[in-house]
């Protein structure tokens, strides 16, 4: 009776202490959003909170989850985002077609949400468990004298740095990242086997770019090295438009979801099984875990889109085509086929604003033609915006590089600047716009003749560069390069830090990178799920500086092994998985 009483009073204690916890926070974000439809058999349930969690209320989460067809799920409960954030990870998929009931968390939980039976499919998780098996594909690097010919015409200072962009054609599948001078000489280049998108510098010293062999984004170090990888959620296909990552490794991309729908139920003449394209953004944490979700689905409607046909057996009603991350806890979306600027809260998943389109809600107070089919957002600081306009039904249809202010509290948006190419210029899909640390602005303009222009505030072109006929760039940047300061051919390293190892998931090997700042005696060993140790692969004293390690995993099980970095005043540990 002593042992049953003292049982009681243990989890008597441990009821009382989440009850007054959970009583201080209060749940802000939710996904999958409360009754939402169409989401994925291997979704992630995310509960977001307004304050951090302390970890009293960590250890004693409970989150019951429950299918309707697929019964009671287990799984794994993780903290995220400085604690903000608990994510349950089902160990299994859900059904097609079921509702989900999600319970706990001292009553704070109690919604359902419907996995879709409508998803048009694709092999993700074999794909990318079989891409990441190899290093990247390519066919170089080649000499200066086998990248693509430019014409260059300069007419004035251009701002410092090196151009960014890859080259492509409908007639070719290869293409070349390139990092050149403004004469043309390259401080880089690398000739792919496929496609190439999105080639730039990231905020946490790395560059990315999107492989269309892979199908994914790969990450490059300051030597051009393939680093990292970043992809959507298996259940999603990674699309090739925007990555943007933040300091801390998290990568923000998306996805375009494809879904069956009655469109006869919604607009008059519409087809009875029309595949209709959703837009799906997901934030990736340095661990690879979803942290952060949104769906169109779940916020705009299909009849929202501008100039689709809405009869059509194929509408593609979003068409998000970039990302721009705000310093308001924020981040905006560019939708081309909405021909809309959508404010989005990363809080709460909820719409803040919406420019441009159907469902504007400001007033443009000088520039009645707004923007169509626009590319390439960009937030200036002080409710300036700069975004590339397409100009698809503009008339004539013209594209320009726009810089509007606005005015959240009287809601308006006045033209401040724009650059419109004399003869002008049409690029009807693609392009970007960056706006220089002189105050210049460089133009990539996508799918025109011309590769990309730099213009200074006044709209003097200052340089202009044009790729051979018939080719054309997703986007260009000017960029300074990475530093790599080498000792004794070592990079040195600025600080502890153990990254994410690259591939992951792998097959059969994957390596292992960490910097040290000062000589120090070393072990780093892996671990599996249960803790035991099953290989040490470094235990001795090193230099500062920075290393990579590689750990074949021939001999070992499919799973989840962890790697643990221990020096004399540092220690890390991070989480990898072997996929045989």
């Amino acid at each position: 009776m002593a042992v049953k009483f003292s049982n009681l009073i243990i989890a008597a204690s441990i009821l009382l202490l989440f009850a007054s916890v959970s009583s201080a926070q209060t749940i802000q974000y939710l996904s999958p959003r409360p009754d939402s439809r169409y989401n994925a058999e291997r979704s992630t349930i995310i509960v977001g909170f307004d304050k951090t969690l302390a970890q009293g209320f960590i250890k004693a989460a409970r989150i019951n989850v429950s299918g309707s067809k697929s019964g009671m799920h287990t799984g794994t409960i993780i903290p995220v985002e400085g604690n903000t954030k608990l994510i349950f990870k089902p160990d299994g998929r859900f059904a097609a077609g079921e509702t989900v009931t999600v319970t706990g968390l001292g009553g704070k939980l109690n919604y359902e949400f419907r996995v879709s039976s409508s998803t048009i499919k694709t092999n993700v998780e074999e794909y990318i468990k079989k891409e990441l098996r190899t290093d990247n594909v390519y066919l170089g690097p080649k000499s200066p004298d086998e990248i693509p010919s430019f014409v260059i015409v300069q007419d004035g200072p251009t701002s410092s740095g090196y151009l960014f962009f890859s080259n492509f054609s409908n007639s070719f599948v290869s293409s070349y990242l390139l990092a050149i001078n403004n004469n043309g000489t390259p401080y880089f280049s690398r000739l792919l086997a496929a496609r190439g998108y999105d080639f730039k510098r990231q905020p946490n010293n790395m560059y990315t770019y999107f492989d269309e062999m892979k199908h994914f984004y790969l990450g490059l170090d300051a030597n051009f090295q393939v680093v990292d990888s970043f992809f959507c959620s298996y259940e999603y296909a990674t699309d090739f438009h925007e990555a943007k990552l933040e300091a801390d490794g998290s990568a923000w991309l998306m996805a375009y979801n494809t879904q069956i729908i009655d469109m006869s139920q919604i607009v008059p003449g519409g087809k009875e099984n029309a595949q209709v394209t959703g837009l799906i953004i997901q934030k990736i944490n340095a661990n690879k875990e979803v942290v952060f979700q949104w769906s169109s689905w779940d916020h705009i409607p299909i009849t929202d889109a501008t100039h689709e046909n809405l009869q059509s057996t194929s509408i593609d009603y979003v068409h998000g085509n970039a990302i721009e991350l705000m310093d308001d806890n924020s981040i905006l979306l560019s939708s081309r086929h909405l021909d809309e600027i959508t404010k989005i809260s990363t809080n709460t998943g909820e719409i803040i604003w919406r420019l441009g389109g159907k469902q504007n809600q400001f007033t443009f107070i000088n520039d009645t033609i707004k923007f169509s089919h626009q590319h390439s957002i960009n937030y200036l600081g002080d409710n300036h915006y700069l975004l590339f306009d397409n100009g698809n039904y503009h008339t004539p249809s013209f594209s320009r590089a726009v810089e509007y202010k606005l005015e959240e509290t009287s809601m308006t948006v006045t033209k401040v600047w724009e650059y419109r190419n004399n003869p002008n210029i049409y690029s009807y899909a693609m392009g970007s716009v960056q706006r220089l640390a002189n105050g210049n602005t460089l133009i990539g303009w996508g799918s025109a003749s011309t590769t990309l222009s730099e213009v200074n505030s006044q709209g003097q072109l200052l340089y202009q560069l044009s790729l051979p006929a018939g080719q054309m760039s997703y986007r260009a940047f000017r960029f300074e390069p990475i530093q790599v300061t080498n000792a004794g051919g070592i990079e040195t390293a600025v600080d502890y830090s153990l990254s994410q190892n690259y591939p992951n998931p792998f097959n059969p090997s994957t390596t292992i990178k960490f910097s040290l700042q000062e000589a120090s005696f070393v072990n780093l060993s892996i671990y599996d799920i249960t803790g035991k140790k099953v290989s040490e692969l470094i235990n001795r004293r090193m230099q500062a500086g920075q290393y990579a390690e590689t750990w074949n995993a021939s001999n070992f099980t499919s799973g989840v092994y962890f790697y643990v970095l221990s020096s004399d005043k540092f220690s890390s540990t991070k989480k990898m998985i072997l996929l045989k």
